[in-house]
């Protein structure tokens, strides 16, 4: 069997039981539903993955009630402790992914307001926080999800519900990093313009390991800069303008305290830079294609699981300093070539010398830091519960003040 659909852990009705939906595809194309309860849902973490082939045994099935049917499935598996899950052998045929008909968000206005199902690859780029509306079978939460392809088609997709418990939570932690999202049996819609909607029986998956991902992703990446300007000129969020205002470093946290959940802002500020810790780590590995950090050894080839290319790992700069001015600092992380600009070093410059032998060499850098001024871009972005992502804010550009570079 090769599993093709998995839900995140989710809650019972008028329940405290916990459940994990799974489809799954055998040899002949025939597709079964299957469960796991509870407990055996932690017992399974290190097995079952999307796109993944297993040989599964002695699991429980009985016939699906009408009541919870969700697709055309006559009977359900329940997968327990006592069900054998073994991997295909690496010399043994796996079984092939599902073939997805996607559909371009730019194609998509044949199927408004019909019974299509629709199959959609797009990267997220924004959320709205949550929201309770009124419907005729009572209230309901949303969230609401920004969606882009290559046809550079913005469309608001509604995520319902139980979406929006779960779901949406996963894409909220990465939605920076503007993760990619297979939807499948979604609606199409002409509420409020063109627009897309969960279904119950939809199903999302967040990075999906498929060659159309690969191709999105490298797209992503490739134009990076036209996306950041897209963000800001719908929601507000990309690199502040020269008109912009320049506020006090302290007059951020006031900001930051009426900034609303999911919310992405940025501040203009002009100050100095410190650097506080002079035994950090001043680089990760990184994926040369898309920047995402990689278990694998510098230098090394590899596949990214992120950008699903072949890659050479790289050392990126990453930098942890204060940014300060007349009136308080606030710590900032900076990344890439910005930081390198900041340091007035490379990331390969930094690699092992974060030891006490090196420590004169940090010292000189952090001196040097501080006799530069600069009009800085920080960008914030805020997590579902309202707070500052990781506590800290990122560097989105900087400009020499004039004067004060050595």
């Amino acid at each position: 069997m090769i599993v093709t659909e998995k839900s995140p852990k989710r809650t019972a009705q008028n329940s405290a039981t916990k459940y994990q939906n799974l489809v799954l595809l055998d040899s002949e194309g025939n597709r079964v539903q299957a469960v796991i309860f509870g407990k055996d849902i932690d017992l399974r973490n290190d097995t079952l993955y999307i796109y993944q082939s297993y040989y599964i045994a002695n699991a429980l099935v009985r016939t699906m009630d009408p009541r919870h049917q969700r697709g055309p499935y006559q009977f359900q598996w329940t997968i327990n402790s006592k069900t054998i899950v073994e991997e295909i052998e690496e010399d043994e045929p796996a079984l092939r992914p599902p073939e997805y008909n996607l559909v371009p968000l730019n194609e998509l206005g044949v199927h408004i307001d019909t019974d299509a199902e629709i199959d959609i690859l797009a990267l997220a780029i924004h959320m709205n926080p949550p929201n309770e509306v009124n419907t005729n079978h009572g209230k309901s939460l949303i969230q609401e999800i920004y969606l882009i392809d290559p046809g550079l088609k913005l469309l608001r997709l509604t995520m319902w519900n139980r979406f929006v418990h779960d779901e949406c939570r996963e894409i909220s932690d990465l939605i920076l990093a503007k993760p990619i999202i297979l939807g499948t049996r979604i609606k199409v819609s002409s509420y409020n313009g063109l627009s897309l909607s969960s279904r119950p029986t939809s199903v999302f998956i967040v990075e999906p390991l498929l060659s159309s991902s690969v191709a999105l992703r490298t797209w992503a990446a490739q134009n990076d800069k036209l996306l950041e300007e897209i963000i800001g000129n719908s929601f507000g969020s990309a690199s502040s303008s020269s008109t912009d205002p320049i506020i006090k470093v302290s007059e951020i946290a006031e900001k930051l305290i009426s900034a609303p959940a999911m919310a992405r802002s940025t501040y203009l500020v002009r100050g100095k830079f410190r650097m506080v810790d002079f035994h950090q780590s001043f680089h990760y590995v990184s994926c040369e294609n898309c920047n995402k950090a990689t278990g694998y050894d510098l230098g090394e080839n590899f596949i990214c699981y992120s950008c699903k290319n072949a890659a050479i790992a790289r050392a990126r700069c990453r930098v942890y300093l204060d940014v300060y001015d007349d009136t308080t600092s606030t710590p900032v992380v900076i990344f890439g070539s910005l930081a390198e600009e900041i340091l007035g070093c490379t990331a390969v410059d930094l690699i092992d010398r974060t030891d006490e032998e090196h420590l004169p060499y940090i010292e000189n850098i952090a001196n040097n830091i501080e006799n530069n001024e600069w009009i800085i871009v920080l960008g914030a972005q805020m997590n579902e519960s309202g707070r500052l992502r990781q506590n800290k804010l990122t560097v989105l550009s900087v400009n020499n003040v004039p004067g004060t570079a050595e």
